[in-house]
């Protein structure tokens, strides 16, 4: 598989019941040879059975290495009084430590997108920095314009997670390279205003 793809690629767990897979050893960067492919591979079922968590491991996911762009990311949770809240902020572990997100309920406007975009700290980072090309802010809003839609349109969703989504430079668009969506019961949603 990864030699179809072409290296580099990465490795990850394919797991439901794992949600953060870097923290557990799930993720594998940088892979250059079908022989760094089977080491990852046996690395993470490793540690895995060492956490006495194998049977949470469904296999792995073989991806192309994306290592361009600004890591930025966008979620959505229900709101019991609103219903869906869209969160867009930097991605990978950047949301986390610096907790620089901006939030808006749906449905969005085009102006809400680009509010939300520039709306974050982090937003020096997406025009350009030190060498670095600015990001496709357009594209970003086009995510967020299509997820803002989606979580109106399609009641079963209860969560989503794009994280993280690379930015690439403009006209080039985004690469979501990690993505979960939890589903539920439509009952389980609130009614919102």
């Amino acid at each position: 598989m990864a030699a179809c793809i072409g290296y580099p690629v990465a490795v990850k767990l394919a797991s439901h019941r794992l949600v953060h897979k870097t923290e557990i050893g799930g993720v594998r960067l940088n892979l250059h040879t079908a022989g760094e492919v089977r080491e990852a591979f046996a690395a993470i079922r490793e540690r895995l059975a060492h956490d006495h968590n194998l049977d949470a491991m469904e296999g792995v996911l073989v991806q192309p290495m994306q290592a361009d762009g600004v890591e930025v990311m966008i979620g959505m949770t229900q709101d019991r009084l609103f219903g869906p809240l869209l969160a867009f902020g930097l991605g990978g572990i950047h949301v986390e430590i610096l907790g620089d997100v901006c939030f808006r309920i749906t449905p969005l406007t085009d102006c809400d997108a680009a509010e939300m975009i520039r709306g974050i700290k982090g937003y020096r980072l997406l025009e350009g920095y030190r060498g670095h090309p600015p990001a496709d802010t357009k594209a970003i809003e086009e995510v967020l314009l299509r997820v803002s839609r989606l979580v109106e349109e399609v009641d079963a969703i209860t969560e989503i997670d794009l994280n993280p989504i690379f930015a690439l430079p403009p006209g080039q668009g985004c690469r979501i390279v990690d993505a979960r969506i939890r589903v539920g019961p439509v009952e389980a949603k609130a009614n919102h205003i």
